[in-house]
């Protein structure tokens, strides 16, 4: 179990103080060997479930609609269960990070310029695990590792580094001024109010690739169709096409795009971004999207994407994954925290990332 009593944090709920441990030595988040994976549920009402920490005698009242749930007052988690299954999330985001978590509460968490912050406590979310990943990595200085296995160039010069299109590298937490320009160029006149495009992670050295990465852990590749609207947000399949392009841009193929069944409308609005930034930007630049998930996941949306490009483009969407990530990566000096990190994440209480045969080379 996680031990240890150097800081403590404070959560409010029900009027109650909860002392909540945060710097025990090597403390990293609740995994696979501290959770247990099947739930004991209480019906009540009202309902109430036993803290997933193995041991743990507290029965907590899981997070509603219109109810926040209570914190277990020893490991400072809450416990959400609904049809669905079971996950938890931490009462202090500080808890869900394994590097520079006060810089993440600070500086991410509320940012205006971020899409979505309240969910970065979440055993599940995809933010704090790109975060941990990649904030990590950038201080190691293995971004180019990246970088060259995406594009192929072998440049041993660090790329700068934008989560959700603020500024990382130099903490400076600014929104990308190529960024906006390009939300302005394509989303200054959406026929719906919905969030501007928001790459997960980028890299970019001028005069060389801009790298967008669309990040995925446990959703997939959404798509749009042809037909109206599904939600008061989303775009039609044909307002995709009619937004998102420039006669300046010249890897995806429209029309090609307007007879398909199916466009997967993340990864063509990363593409589209990509290109055009990197046109903006300094000369020479060649753009690329990678679309990172689990292993043996979200092949076939990439490969029907691939048919949506010009041919003598379609090198430019790779396909990378969570764990080829850790065997390329995890094994350089510094990243000991990292490895473990990625062997112990869980996902609904379970190992997220099968590592089997997976040698670090």
């Amino acid at each position: 179990m996680h031990s240890g009593s150097q800081a403590f944090a404070y959560d409010l709920t029900d009027g109650k103080e909860v002392r909540i441990n945060l710097t025990a030595p090597n403390l990293l988040p609740f995994g696979t060997l501290d959770l247990d994976p099947q739930p004991y549920v209480v019906a009540g009402p009202p309902r109430r479930v036993r803290c997933y920490v193995r041991g743990c005698e507290e029965l907590l009242r899981p997070p509603t609609r219109d109810y926040s749930g209570e914190v277990c007052p020893v490991h400072g988690i809450r416990c959400h269960y609904s049809a669905r299954g079971a996950t938890y999330s931490f009462a202090d985001v500080r808890r869900n990070n394994i590097v520079g978590a006060d810089l993440f509460a600070t500086r991410i968490v509320g940012n205006p310029h971020k899409y979505e912050s309240h969910r970065l406590g979440h055993e599940k979310s995809e933010d704090a695990l790109t975060w941990n990943v990649f904030r990590s990595l950038q201080e190691c200085g293995l971004l180019h590792i990246v970088a060259g296995w995406i594009t192929g160039l072998e440049i041993q010069q660090e790329p700068r580094l934008y989560l959700w299109g603020l500024s990382i590298s130099e903490d400076t937490f600014q929104p990308w001024d190529l960024l906006i320009a390009a939300r302005k160029r394509f989303e200054s006149n959406l026929p719906v109010q919905r969030p501007p495009t928001e790459p997960d992670i980028a890299l970019y050295l001028p005069g060389y690739y801009l790298i967008l990465i669309e990040a995925k852990f446990t959703s997939p590749n959404p798509f749009y169709v042809d037909g109206p609207r599904r939600t008061p947000t989303s775009l039609t399949k044909d307002e995709l096409m009619d937004l998102y392009q420039d006669p300046a841009l010249h890897m995806l193929d429209v029309e090609n795009a307007r007879q398909a069944e199916r466009v997967y409308y993340q990864l063509w609005r990363n593409m589209v971004f990509a290109e055009w930034m990197a046109r903006a930007g300094h000369g020479g630049t060649q753009a690329y999207v990678a679309n990172l998930t689990k292993d043996g996941q979200e092949e076939e949306s990439c490969k029907h994407f691939r048919e949506l490009m010009k041919p003598e483009c379609a090198g430019r969407l790779v396909h990378v994954t969570w764990e080829d990530l850790y065997t390329k990566i995890t094994a350089s000096a510094g990243l000991s925290r990292l490895r473990r990190y990625l062997e112990s994440k869980t996902a609904g209480l379970i190992q997220a990332f099968d590592f089997t045969g997976k040698a670090i080379v």
